[in-house]
Formats: structure tokens, C-alpha cells, sequence
């Protein structure tokens, strides 16, 4: 409806509710006056009846000679079966009409003689067996009173009606303002909330209401925003500041190419330290933008144990190939998982945090060492173990290996591709996946990674 648009719920509750009020009180009314009215003319109907009582007991006795007079506020007539009025204390505006009422169906009837004068009349048929005809007694009734008290009482509804329903548009209204006073405050809270850097949330009623839920929602939706936006600003400082220094390394690598353009040694030297300046540059925005989609991404679709397995294999020849290029043997093994089970990983996911992991181990090992790499399934989860015998990491590092742009203080240089970004997107996709991400220092030396992925329930 047009009048209900442009108008705030509080308004819009009131006046639904007085409509429904005053559909409500007017059907209840019109229900209550007609119950009345009803009870009014069975009890007319009663009273005149019973007037005629003793006449009609006359009639069936056959005692019809010399009946008795009707009583002083009594109306009523008497025809026997020859049509002719034997008894009569109508008054004469019904006494013009008396063998027209003789024919009325049997009941009580309106008998309306102006606009201002009627009367209640009830026609009563008396059947004698063996007699010639029909009896007929009529009563009457004036029902100027009792429409007078139909009509007060019609009043009385009316007015109790439009009290009432004011009554329940006021109390809507404020029930309605009280109902509504926490989405104020949450409104309020919401404004302060957008012009504010703090971690503060809506308020959450005490009730485990409609409108408890409703915040609990924009508090996780409030939550979530704040999170990528949290990611997004994290990406940015990541990025400017780790993407400095080789952006001002290039730029310096290509000024002294264009120095050395007469000397065709000299640049093409140049030219290849841009070009691993340029490689570090792509593997830094690559890992940054893996990085950012993890930890962005919703719980990702299932993969089962067997595609696990079948790029575990293929991870491992990538690991062989690697560790040939520094004199370091790869290892691996697998048992165990049950090749209908289900990882929330995705197969590209899982790959990068078997390569990151088996790369940082092959990297911090010495030239002939070995890497020992184990994926085993259990009841309830996959247990991915990376085991090296290199250099180690301090006890304090540990506590922060997982941060972003981290390194040990034995590690690969810069220059040779790390970013201190692995350990980070393999902690990202254990998380994401519903697992976790360990390492530990070996007694004997090296670094034990463990990476644990729950079983999704079949």
C-alpha cells in the first residue's frame, strides 16, 4: 500500500497493527451485537409466547366460552377458525391489521406502523384435532425499548471499539519503540564504527532474540570485512616493502648495463643479474598473490586421498630433480591413506605446501645430505612429515617461522629466490584446510616440519 512506503518500521508496525485492530474490533463487534440481538428476540419471543400461554391451554382443554381478559400490559388477540376475534387488547393500529398478522408464518415478526413506532409480533397457530379450523393467538409487543437498547448498546460498542483501538496503536507504538531501541543502538554503534579504527563490534542483547541473531551476523560479516581488509593492507606494506630494495636493485643493474653497452661481457653480466633480480621480483608478487587467495578463500572444495597420493608422487619427482641440482637426496614414503577419504585442500594447495616445504629442507641442507619426506594417513587425518640434517633453526626463530618475510640466520641469501614466504603459505593452507603447521629442531640437527589435515566425515 502507497501510504505505508517512505515511513520507518516503528510506523509502519503501528499501522499495520491498527488496521488489523480495526478489522479485528469491528468483526467482533458486529459478532457481539448480532449474539445481542439474537438473545434479545429469543427472550422476546419467550415473553410474548408465554402471555398467550393460558389461552392456548383454554383452546386445547376446549374451555373456549367466556375467555378471561388479557392483563393490563398485555397485547394480544384471539381468532377461532372462523376468522372472528374473540379476545382483543391490540391497540387499534394493529387491530386494522389483525387477520393480515392471523396469516403470518408461525415466529416473531417486525411490525413496523411509522418511523418512530413498531412492534414485536409473534402469531401462534393452535390446531384442535376434530375442530373446523385453525386457531390463532397473537401477541404483540412494542419494541421501541428494546431497540433503544440495541441502539445504546451499538453505541457503547462503537465507542469501546475506537477507545480500544487507539488504545492498541498507542501501546504498539511504544511496545514497537522498545522493541526496537537495540536496532538504534546498533545503528548508533554502526555510524561510530565507520569513523572509527577500532576492534569494537555491535552490541548483542542479552536475549537470544531476533535481533541478537541479526547482530551476530553483521558482527562475523563486520569481522570478515575487517579481516580482508586487514589482508589487503598487510599485502600493500608486504609489498612496498619487500618489493623495494630488488625494484631499486634492477633499476641499479640496468643503469650499469646501460654503462657497459660497449663492453659485450660486462652487459651481458648485467643483463643476467637483472634477469635474477627480475625472477625474485616474480616470485615475490606470485607467493604474495597465493598468499592473499588463501587466506581469502572460503573452505575449499574436498579432494580425495587418492588424488592426494597420486600429487604427492608427482611433487616427488619435482623434489628429486631439485635436490639434484644441490647433491641432496630425496627420500619419501607413503602408507596408509584410505583413497576414498577426503581432504578440505585443494590439489594445487596441497602440492605448493609439499614443494615449499621440501624446498626449504633442501635448501638448508648440505651438499650430500639427505631429505627424508613421509605422507601417512590415520583414522582421522593426514600427517605430511618433511625430516632434514641441515643447518637448524634457534629455538627462538621457531616462534616466528611462520610469520611473513622470516628467515633464519643460517638461510639461503636473498639473491637465491627465497622470500621468506613458504613457511607462511604452508601455514595458511593447513589452517584453511582445518589443520596445523609444526616445526621442531632435531637433537642429531636439522628441522622436523609436520603438517596435519583432518578427514573430512564421510
Amino acid at each position: 500500500m502507497h501510504w505505508f512506503r517512505g515511513r520507518t518500521i516503528r510506523s509502519r508496525i503501528a499501522l499495520w497493527a491498527v488496521l488489523i485492530a480495526v478489522i479485528l474490533v469491528a468483526v467482533a463487534t458486529f459478532v457481539f451485537r448480532a449474539a445481542v440481538e439474537t438473545i434479545v428476540s429469543t427472550t422476546t419471543h419467550t415473553l410474548l409466547t408465554s402471555n398467550g400461554a393460558s389461552y392456548e391451554s383454554a383452546i386445547r382443554t376446549g374451555t373456549t366460552k367466556g375467555f378471561s381478559p388479557p392483563g393490563e400490559d398485555q397485547l394480544l388477540a384471539v381468532i377461532n377458525p372462523a376468522g372472528k376475534v374473540v379476545v382483543s387488547s391490540l391497540p387499534d393500529s394493529l387491530e386494522d391489521r389483525v387477520q393480515n398478522l392471523a396469516i403470518m408464518t408461525p415466529g416473531l415478526h417486525t411490525v413496523r406502523i411509522s418511523p418512530r413506532l413498531q412492534y414485536d409480533v409473534v402469531n401462534e397457530d393452535v390446531d384442535i384435532p376434530d375442530a373446523d379450523g385453525t386457531w390463532h393467538i397473537i401477541e404483540a409487543r412494542n419494541s421501541d425499548s428494546g431497540q433503544d437498547t440495541l441502539n445504546g448498546l451499538t453505541l457503547v460498542l462503537i465507542i469501546g471499539a475506537v477507545l480500544l483501538v487507539i488504545g492498541f496503536g498507542i501501546s504498539t507504538w511504544v511496545v514497537s519503540g522498545l522493541a526496537l531501541r537495540p536496532v538504534t543502538r546498533m545503528r548508533e554503534q554502526a555510524s561510530l564504527l565507520s569513523h572509527s579504527s577500532t576492534a569494537d563490534t555491535l552490541p548483542v542483547g542479552p536475549v537470544p532474540d531476533e535481533l541478537s541473531a541479526l547482530a551476530e551476523t553483521l558482527n562475523a560479516f563486520i569481522t570478515s570485512v575487517r579481516s580482508s581488509a586487514d589482508r589487503e593492507r598487510q599485502m600493500v606494506a608486504d609489498a612496498s616493502h619487500e618489493l623495494r630494495t630488488p625494484v631499486a636493485v634492477l633499476r641499479t643493474q640496468l643503469q650499469l648495463a646501460h654503462l657497459s653497452a660497449g663492453n659485450a661481457v660486462a652487459l651481458e653480466k648485467e643483463i643476467t643479474a637483472a634477469e635474477g633480480t627480475l625472477d625474485r621480483l616474480s616470485n615475490l608478487t606470485t607467493n604474495l598473490l597465493t598468499l592473499s587467495r588463501i587466506e581469502a578463500e572460503e573452505p575449499p572444495p574436498a579432494t580425495t586421498g587418492e588424488e592426494l597420493v597420486a600429487e604427492f608422487l608427482r611433487s616427488m619427482d619435482r623434489a628429486i630433480v631439485l635436490g639434484s641440482t644441490r647433491a641432496v637426496s630425496v627420500d619419501f614414503t607413503h602408507e596408509g591413506v584410505p583413497p576414498k577419504s577426503s581432504v578440505a585442500v585443494r590439489t594445487v594447495d596441497f602440492a605448493g605446501l609439499i614443494d615449499n616445504l621440501v624446498a626449504n629442507a633442501i635448501a638448508a641442507s648440505h651438499r650430500g645430505a639427505a631429505v627424508r619426506v613421509r605422507l601417512e594417513g590415520d583414522t582421522d587425518r593426514l600427517v605430511l612429515t618433511v625430516v632434514d640434517s641441515g643447518y637448524g633453526m634457534s629455538e627462538d626463530f621457531l616462534q616466528v617461522a611462520f610469520d611473513r618475510f622470516t628467515r633464519p640466520a643460517v638461510s639461503r641469501p636473498r639473491e637465491a629466490g627465497g622470500s621468506g614466504l613458504g613457511l607462511a603459505i604452508v601455514k595458511a593452507i593447513a589452517t584453511r584446510s582445518g589443520g596445523t603447521a609444526t616445526l621442531e629442531s632435531r637433537e642429531a640437527g636439522g628441522v622436523r616440519a609436520t603438517v596435519t589435515l583432518p578427514l573430512l566425515p564421510t
